[in-house]
């Protein structure tokens, strides 16, 4: 499982390509869809620490004294969903519609409550 706190796009590729190799063989395409993934998931996770420090209110809006919810709350979910719908592509090895049903039901799984 990986750990939604983890802020390194290395390791987070490391867990992901060892979740999906023990349901699939990953092709080449599939290992680049994981590269695209991984940082995407890494920066959702700096910017859940910098919310977190920052609050999830901070001072903005245009009247003085106003308040308005972080930024970085909605990017970090947009990361996390852009992450899952590459993840969602990952097939593996094979033929026909059939072809990495698996790996889409465990990325639905995991990363469904997170979008």
């Amino acid at each position: 499982m990986i750990d939604p706190t983890e802020k390194d796009a290395g390791k987070i590729r490391a867990v992901l390509i060892a979740l999906y190799e023990t349901e699939l063989d990953l092709e080449p395409t599939d290992l680049a869809l994981i590269d695209i993934a991984a940082p995407m998931l890494a920066r959702a996770a700096q910017l859940d620490a910098v919310v977190k420090r920052e609050g999830q209110m901070i001072p903005g809006g245009n009247r003085a004294g106003m308040f308005v919810l972080h930024p970085g709350i909605a990017q970090a979910q947009t990361n996390r969903a852009s992450a899952a719908g590459h993840l969602a592509k990952i097939r593996g090895e094979g033929e026909g519609p059939k072809r990495g049903h698996n790996a889409r039901d465990a990325v639905g799984a995991r990363w469904g409550n997170r979008v």
